[in-house]
Parts: C-alpha cells; structure tokens; sequence
C-alpha cells in the first residue's frame, strides 16, 4: 500500500480557533464586507422587484433563463440549487405576469422548457443592469487590477461548491 499524499495544496484552511488574532479580525472583516457587497449588488434590483412583489428568487429565474432560452425546468433546479417546491411560487407568478413561458420539449413532451417573453426581457434587462452598474462603479473606484483579483476570489470561492460552474 502507498501512504498517502499530504501536500499543503489539498490540505482544508485551518478552522478559526486555529487562526492568529490578526487572521481573524482580516477575515471577519472580508466576511462583513462580502454581505454588504452583496447587499449592495442587490439593492437595485430590489426596489424594482419590491414594486412588482417579487423577490431574488424571481430575479435569479430570470437571470438565468436569459442566458439559456429553453432551459428545462428540471436544469434550472439543478443551476439554482432549489427543489421544485421552492421554483413553484416564483415561476407562476413570473408566468401570471407574462414575463416567462413554459412549454413541452418537441423530442420529449414530459420535458417543460422555459424562455422569457419580451415583457421578461426587458424586465431581466433592467434588473442586471442595475448590478452592472453597480459592480461598473465599484470597479471604476477600486482600479483593474482589484477587479482582476476580486474575480479571482470569487472564482475560488465558487469552485468549492460548483466547479467551472457558469450561467
């Protein structure tokens, strides 16, 4: 039998207890930061969606189904990482609204395929472009190089529970 290999690589980040105080207090700040950015990358689209009576979830549907027309329903449980019970309420109100469409797969009918209306187009547009504007400013402030680096964490940060996943 061979042993086996302990390199620092693939060795898991030691637990908080395990951190020096000055480790910690950098962390806990990166990790306030991380809600507040995220608060306000969402802000935007929150008013609009809050007028509407909708929520993130409608607006994380949309988003994706803007980039993949005909997605099946069952593909964008999987992406979004909710069960169906959890898709229910915002997709029927997406569709009441008329901002999303169902319909069967052509080659497999058990299959429901969704893509926006124009209505929903345009709704998904103004919401993420109300984020880009956002991360455009942030990034304005911040310089290219910060940009570069961010994306990088936040890659590394995504690939611990979704390897190369993208919309």
């Amino acid at each position: 039998m061979t042993a086996a290999k302990t390199s620092t690589a693939s060795r898991a980040p030691a637990p908080r207890r395990d951190m020096s105080e000055s480790l910690r207090g950098s962390v806990d700040e990166t990790i306030s930061l991380f809600y507040l950015g995220y608060r306000a990358g969402v802000a935007g689209p929150k008013k609009v969606l809050d007028k509407l009576d909708f929520g993130r979830p409608h607006h994380r549907i949309l988003y994706v189904v803007a980039r993949r027309p005909g997605i099946a329903i069952a593909n964008l449980i999987d992406l979004l990482e909710v069960s169906r019970q959890a898709l229910h309420r915002p997709m029927r109100d997406l569709i009441a609204q008329g901002h999303l469409m169902q319909k069967p797969a052509p080659t497999n009918r058990r299959l429901t395929l969704l893509t926006l209306t124009p209505k929903g187009a345009a709704l998904e547009s103004r919401l993420t472009d109300l984020q880009y504007e956002a991360f455009a400013r942030a990034f304005a402030a911040a310089g290219p190089e910060a940009e570069r680096q961010w994306k990088a964490v936040m890659r590394a940060l995504a690939e611990q529970v979704r390897p190369a996943f993208t919309v």
